[in-house]
């Protein structure tokens, strides 16, 4: 979703096949953000709807030691513990303020590429056609 908001945010058309029914995702497998990542959040404007819901942690563990984060020199001198499916739920607000396509429902199911670009089998017997082809679902992908 970050991907498709800073295309979006470049004008460049985008469209997002997520083979869930909705951005809902039961359990979570990550657990939050280091303090780069809410400052790329902020440079979007959009860091302050992740803040209102993770809690701040100004120390970070590497094993066994404990480090202090507060005199990072970032205006995020912290970690934000904030589980996935919240992240989720915070980001698809977000890219529905923006001119992305989200094909719900749906996945890849095989592609071909020319010098133009690419088409993009679907499942439901739809396709699409893009200039690229990005995989950001995990490593069984089929892109």
């Amino acid at each position: 979703m970050m991907l498709a908001a800073e295309l979006a945010l470049a004008k460049v058309d985008v469209a997002v096949v997520e083979r869930r029914p909705n951005h809902v995702l039961v359990g979570s497998r990550a657990g939050g953000f280091h303090s780069r990542t809410i400052e790329v959040l902020d440079q979007r404007a959009v860091a302050d709807r992740f803040l209102a819901e993770g809690q701040v942690a100004q120390a970070a563990m590497l094993a066994t030691t404990v480090l202090d984060m507060s005199d990072f020199p970032t205006r995020h001198p912290y970690s934000l513990g904030i589980w996935q499916n919240q992240i989720e739920r915070i980001m698809a607000a977000w890219i529905a303020e923006l001119p992305v396509r989200i094909h719900h429902g749906c996945e890849v199911t095989g592609f071909a590429q020319d010098d133009n670009g690419v088409d993009v089998e679907l499942s439901g017997d739809q396709s699409l056609r893009a200039r690229y082809l990005v995989g950001c679902d995990g490593g069984r992908s089929v892109i």
